[in-house]
């Protein structure tokens, strides 16, 4: 990925006329328009791929997981989290966060 991007980088500091071959119908100029078309074609997909790496490495890997989350306000959550094998009811605003409650094995429908 790291030469994908080294790549893209040096084909944009090339000038597109320093490539083409003059032609006396235009060919330069088509080359000139798809060079750096393709070039930011390239870059977006490499920095699209790398969000979407970077996402999945924030995934339920840790010893926290959302089970569910409801909003209750504009700004205000209840959510339900798995935290080392216990079930946690927190409520979340943008100023706290509050342990509402525990749940115990036998609340836990299946």
């Amino acid at each position: 990925m790291k030469r994908l991007l080294c790549n893209v980088m040096a084909g944009l500091s090339v000038p597109a006329s320093a490539l083409a071959a003059e032609t006396p119908d235009g060919g330069s100029l088509w080359l000139g328009l798809l060079l750096p078309l393709i070039a930011v074609s390239a870059a977006l997909l490499a920095w699209l791929w790398w969000l979407r790496k970077g996402q999945s490495l924030r995934g339920p890997a840790g010893p926290l997981k959302v089970v569910q989350a409801v909003a209750v306000g504009a700004r205000e959550r209840v959510v339900v989290l798995d935290a080392q094998g216990r079930r946690l009811v927190l409520g979340v605003t943008p100023s706290r966060v509050e342990l509402i409650a525990e749940l115990r094995n036998d609340d836990i429908a299946k």
